[in-house]
């Protein structure tokens, strides 16, 4: 998600939106890996259009005619495609234990950022042994624009922690979100991984950090799940449940304000996006139930989680929800925004569903399915990718004009519109790149 924009938001205001209602076509699919069971976590782009994807290999694996040699039992690895999806190169961090990113964004240089966890204790960063305080730490790590490795930054105590989402501001600054403790929190760093700020909640407040956006003004919004009862700042956070959170934050890591969606159970965003105005849209899932904007979601059991898209103005209140809902366990996952009022969101299904008021028919064991919502929150279109076996979509990302990236993990044989996946391990790691249709 980019940090600033530089279109007047007066011509925004007036724009409802810049692309066809009908679904984009896919322009290329790329998957790689091993025999073990590999997925993409994250994925962004660079200014010249190169892709970078986020993702974690079990066992030796192959990117196109880039080798990757495992490190361990599970790796953390970083591929550069171009811009037509031919890898460049793969990098990585970690050790001989279990390593993942969960995040990656790029700066105006080409260089990338990654965050996520890693469990190695013997994980080395330019010939030195990374500290592990134990159990899995969180990252953050920076890659040269021809995958060097050059530095780790590392946050963490005894139990299992990770840095989740990732953004940069307008300065080159480095923030990210997590939890530490099994408590959510948001680091700043600037470009050389020096530390500018780390915040967390006062109180008994618990859960964890998964999305992060920033805006035209770098002001920085948290996405995630939080319970219990403190204060971030001077916002006040109170939940008996597990509710979906959306946290504002000034550039100095203050709190601003605080939208949470309780679930009778459980609820969370797995992902956020801001504009450039601040508008913020939220896609995640939820257990129970959920109230939000006039309407009451239900899930059909108790067990499986259903989908949740939300969008808020810039003052944090809720404009619109959508429900995913099916007999199945339905996800939204990703999200992102063209900064003119369009929402896209990625995710994955396992029966057939209704998401918004429109029916996806399973092809498989898990499903695919990427949509756009316009402002009001219409449901504009609806693509589905997949095959017969399992099939996920984590992250998606835009790239003006009219370019959406999404990735995850497939099963072969998948279709991605005209285009077919007919080889992989028990499970690869993917992204495919799709065309958005203009206004005629």
């Amino acid at each position: 998600m980019p940090s600033s924009f530089k279109q007047p938001l007066c011509i925004l205001a007036l724009i409802s939106t810049l692309h066809a209602v009908e679904p984009p076509s896919c322009e290329w699919v790329f998957s790689g890996g091993g025999g073990g069971h590999d997925k993409t976590r994250a994925v962004t782009t660079d200014r010249a259009g190169n892709v970078f994807l986020a993702s974690e290999c079990v066992g030796d694996a192959m990117f196109g005619d880039q080798q990757h040699k495992t490190a361990g039992e599970m790796d953390m690895c970083l591929t550069k495609l171009d811009a037509a999806g031919k890898p460049l190169w793969v990098s990585g961090f970690g050790g001989s234990k279990t390593d993942r990113a969960y995040g990656v964004i790029t700066d105006a240089a080409g260089n990338a950022y990654v965050t996520g966890h890693f469990e190695s204790t013997d994980a080395m960063a330019n010939g030195e042994k990374v500290p592990n305080a134990g159990s899995y730490d969180a990252f953050t790590a920076k890659f040269a624009p021809d995958g060097k490795l050059l530095w780790v930054r590392v946050k963490g105590g005894e139990g299992s922690d990770y840095g989740h989402g990732i953004a940069i501001d307008s300065k080159g600054h480095v923030v990210i979100t997590g939890a530490i403790g099994g408590q959510f929190f948001c680091t700043k760093y600037d470009a050389e991984g020096r530390e500018i700020w780390h915040r967390t909640p006062s109180g008994k407040v618990s859960g964890s950090g998964h999305g992060i956006a920033i805006d035209g003004k770098d002001h920085i919004y948290l996405g995630g799940s939080a319970s219990g009862a403190g204060t971030f700042g001077k916002v006040a956070i109170e939940s008996k449940t597990s509710a979906a959170l959306v946290l504002k934050l000034t550039p100095e890591g203050e709190g601003e304000w605080v939208n949470l969606i309780p679930g009778t159970t459980t609820a969370i965003y797995h992902e956020i996006a801001c504009d450039s105005q601040g508008r913020v849209w939220g896609a995640g899932m939820f257990k129970g139930s959920v109230s939000v904007a006039g309407q009451t979601f239900q899930a059909g059991t108790e067990k499986d989680y259903e989908g949740l898209i939300v969008h808020l103005d810039a003052a944090g209140q809720v404009q619109w929800a959508k429900h995913m809902h099916g007999p199945g366990t339905d996800y939204c996952l990703g999200v992102t925004t063209d900064d003119h009022g369009t929402a896209f969101v990625c995710g994955d299904f396992n029966q057939d569903t209704v998401l918004a008021g429109h029916a996806l028919a399973t092809r498989g064991s898990g499903d695919i399915f990427v949509a756009a919502f316009d402002v009001k929150g219409g449901l504009l279109w609806v693509q589905q990718a997949g095959g017969k076996l399992n099939d996920s979509a984590y992250p998606i990302t835009f790239r003006a004009p009219d370019e959406l990236i999404i990735a995850g993990a497939l099963s072969t044989p998948a279709t991605f519109g005209t285009h077919e996946v007919t080889k992989s391990g028990s499970s690869d790691l993917y992204a495919a790149k799709w065309k958005l249709k203009p206004l005629k």
